[in-house]
C-alpha cells in the first residue's frame, strides 16, 4: 500500500502489522484487534471526526507489550498521537516514524529501545512532545532540530546518548522542557540556550559536562528548576546570577567543581524550594541574605569550603530561622567553626535532618534544640 493513500484499508493494514510484530503475556488488549469490529474501535485507537475513518491517535502505552515497532505505523498519515510508553519494547525506532507530518506527540519511554535517534524523525515537524526517555537508546544527538519549530517538550534522559550537546537546539523558541539527564554527553554547556526564552525546566545532571555554566543562562527569567548536578563543570556563580531568575525553585549544582562565594544576589531568588550546591568548592561566608528565601525546604551546602570563624560568620542561622518550611540543612565537611549560635533552636519546627559533621564547631550543643520537635537526624560527629 502506497505512503499516503487515503484508502481507510492503509490504516487497519498498518495496525495489523504492527500486532504481528508484538506479543504479550497474558494476551494484552490487542488479543481485540481483529475483523469482528472496525478497527477504529479497537482499544486504543481513535479516529478523526473530519475523517472517521483515519487513525489520528494510537495511545497503547502501559499494555504489557513486548517485541519490535513496526515501520508500517508510519503509514498512519493522519496521526497526531503515538503513545506506546511503559511497554517492553525492543529494536529500535523505525526511521519511516518520520513520514507522520502531522503528528504532535511520540511518546516511547520506558522501555528497552536501542540504536541511534533517527534523522529522519526531522520530518515530523509538528511535534509538540518528543519523549524517547529511560531506554537504552545510543550515538549522539542528531539533527538539526531546527526541524521541530513548534517543539514545547522534549524528553532524552535516562539512556546513553554521548558527544555534545547540539548547539542548535537554542533555535527550539517554543521549547518549555528540556530533560537530558542520566546520559554520557560530553563537552560545554551550549551558550545558545540562553535563547530559550519560554524554558521552565533544564536536567543536564549525571552527565560528564564541563566547563562553566553558560552566562546566558543565568537569565533565562522563566527558568523554575535548573539541575547540572554529577557533571564536571567548574567556574563561579556570578554574583548577579539570581537578579534574573525571579521563579527558579530548584537548583542543583552539587558534585562539581564550581568555586568562589555564593552570591548575595540569591536573595532575589524567593521562590526557591530546594538548593543544592553541595561536594564543590565554594567558599567564603554564606550570605546571610539566604534567609530570604522563605519558602525553602532543603538547603545542602555540605561538602565545601564554606566557612564562619566569627559570631557574625552564623548570622545565615539567624535569617534562616525566617524560613518556616525548612526540612533539611547539610553543613557538613565545611570550614564551620566557633560556637554554635543559639538561634539553631528557633529553626523551623519542620525540620527532621541537620548535618554538622567534619567541621571545626567548638562549645555545646544549644540547650533549646529540643525546640525542633521533628528532627531524627542531629549529625554532630
Amino acid at each position: 500500500m502506497p505512503l499516503g493513500s487515503t484508502t481507510n484499508s492503509t490504516d487497519k493494514l498498518a495496525l495489523l502489522s504492527f500486532k504481528s510484530m508484538v506479543s504479550s503475556s497474558p494476551p494484552s488488549l490487542l488479543g481485540s484487534w481483529n475483523s469482528s469490529s472496525h478497527f477504529c474501535s479497537w482499544p486504543g485507537v481513535v479516529c478523526g471526526r473530519r475523517h472517521p475513518d483515519r487513525v489520528v491517535a494510537l495511545s497503547i502505552g502501559s499494555f504489557n507489550l513486548s517485541g519490535r515497532i513496526s515501520p508500517s505505523l508510519g503509514n498512519l498519515s493522519f496521526l497526531t498521537e503515538l503513545n506506546l510508553a511503559d511497554n517492553q519494547l525492543v529494536g529500535g525506532i523505525p526511521g519511516e516514524l518520520g513520514h507522520l507530518a502531522r503528528l504532535q506527540l511520540l511518546n516511547v519511554t520506558r522501555n528497552y529501545l536501542q540504536g541511534s535517534i533517527p534523522v529522519t524523525l526531522g520530518g515530523c515537524t509538528k511535534l509538540k512532545v518528543l519523549d524517547l526517555s529511560a531506554n537504552r537508546l545510543q550515538g549522539e544527538i542528531p539533527w538539526p532540530l531546527d526541524s521541530f519549530p513548534s517543539i514545547e517538550y522534549l524528553y532524552l534522559y535516562k539512556n546513553r546518548l554521548s558527544g555534545d550537546i547540539p548547539p542548535s537546539l537554542g533555535n527550539l523558541t517554543n521549547l518549555q522542557q528540556l530533560e537530558l539527564h542520566e546520559n554520557m554527553l560530553s563537552g560545554a554547556i551550549p551558550s545558545s540556550l540562553g535563547m530559550l526564552s519560554s524554558l521552565s525546566l533544564l536536567s543536564l545532571g549525571y552527565n560528564n559536562l564541563s566547563g562553566p555554566i553558560p552566562t546566558s543562562l543565568w537569565n533565562i527569567s522563566t527558568l523554575t528548576k535548573l539541575s547540572v548536578q554529577r557533571n564536571m563543570l567548574s567556574g563561579t556563580i556570578p554574583p548577579n546570577s539570581f537578579n534574573n531568575l525571579p521563579h527558579i525553585q530548584v537548583l542543583y549544582m552539587d558534585n562539581n567543581n564550581f568555586h568562589g562565594p555564593i552570591p548575595a544576589s540569591i536573595s532575589n531568588a524567593s521562590s526557591m524550594v530546594d538548593f543544592q550546591p553541595a561536594h564543590n568548592f565554594f567558599s567564603g561566608i554564606v550570605p546571610p541574605e539566604i534567609g530570604r528565601l522563605r519558602n525553602l525546604i532543603l538547603l545542602q551546602l555540605n561538602w565545601n569550603l564554606l566557612e564562619a570563624k566569627e559570631p557574625k560568620d552564623w548570622e545565615f542561622i539567624t535569617t534562616l530561622t525566617n524560613c518556616s518550611r525548612l526540612q533539611i540543612l547539610g553543613l557538613s565537611g565545611s570550614n564551620f567553626g566557633g560556637v554554635l549560635p543559639d538561634s539553631f533552636s528557633n529553626l523551623s519546627a519542620s525540620l527532621t535532618y541537620i548535618d554538622l559533621e567534619d567541621n571545626q564547631i567548638s562549645g555545646s550543643i544549644p540547650d533549646g534544640i529540643g525546640n525542633l520537635i521533628n528532627l531524627q537526624i542531629l549529625g554532630l560527629d
